[in-house]
């Protein structure tokens, strides 16, 4: 007789939860390898922009941003001006992690590598990492343990200084498995000195409205970071262009950080 058992159905023998009982073993038992991983120093580094444009309108707004919630986040399509602008606002900080996330960084362990290498400041010392890398993904107790003893890193020996945390293209990693409990440890053990800048094409997959209302997260939207009439005349005067132009340019826009420059270099 074959007897078939459901991955559904839980059986008590001599009062042993057997399902639960495997598979906390085979959790526990999970295997990891230590190997050598090659780091990118430029995903470390702060980017540097040519002909960029001081905007003070919205450095207020991240000043601002900054001293009412633990981490801001910057949205907006490409082209909106968030790295430039994330950029010039960290060059206020003397201790500052940034990291640049792209496709592969979904993957734990090579995400946890380079956050941890950027909180120890290491882009410029070190290309290459050894690290643990694990065939399963951490579980939520797991990455808040992590995050917490990568911070301890953090900026160690200026504590009591303003610090600056800042993940650009984080929409690559929205949909890990892992960025819910990442993001949600990050954000509530940041030291009051620290500040988390989130830059993404789009929302993450989290209830901002939640997060907004309990005062721990700023938004800063394409409609703040779009260049208003005064910036855009700035910006074509930099360029030679007389204000009429830079009108014309601005309704063909509608503010656009990379349409405005594109408009203000053929014009």
């Amino acid at each position: 007789m074959t007897m078939t058992f459901s991955l559904h159905e839980n059986f008590d023998f001599n009062g042993v939860d057997i399902y639960n009982e495997v598979a906390s073993t085979s959790f526990n038992k999970r295997q990891s390898f230590t190997e050598e991983m090659h780091l990118f120093t430029e995903k470390m580094q702060i980017p540097k922009f040519k002909n960029h444009l001081d905007r003070p309108r919205l450095m207020e707004v991240l000043e601002k941003s900054s001293a009412q919630f633990g981490a801001t986040l910057i949205n907006g399509r490409a082209g909106t001006g968030k790295t430039a602008l994330a950029a010039q606002f960290a060059r206020k900080y003397k201790c500052v992690a940034w990291l640049s996330a792209d496709s592969a960084d979904s993957d734990w362990n090579i995400f946890s590598a380079y956050f941890s290498a950027a909180l120890e400041n290491k882009s410029k010392r070190r290309k290459i990492q050894k690290v643990t890398l694990n065939e399963s993904t951490p579980n939520d107790t797991e990455i808040s343990n992590l995050v917490e003893n990568f911070l301890e890193h953090f900026c160690a020996s200026a504590t009591d200084k303003p610090s600056l945390i800042v993940l650009d293209d984080a929409h690559y990693i929205f949909d890990s498995e892992w960025f819910g409990a990442f993001f949600n440890s990050l954000l509530y053990s940041l030291s009051p000195e620290s500040h988390l800048l989130i830059l993404s094409r789009g929302a993450p997959p989290l209830p901002l409205w939640r997060l907004r209302s309990k005062q721990v997260l700023g938004v800063v939207d394409e409609k703040i970071l779009a260049f208003d009439m005064d910036e855009t005349r700035k910006l074509f005067r930099k360029y030679g262009h007389p204000p009429e132009t830079a009108s014309q340019a601005h309704a063909k826009s509608f503010g656009r950080i990379s349409r405005l420059k594109a408009l203000a270099e053929t014009a």
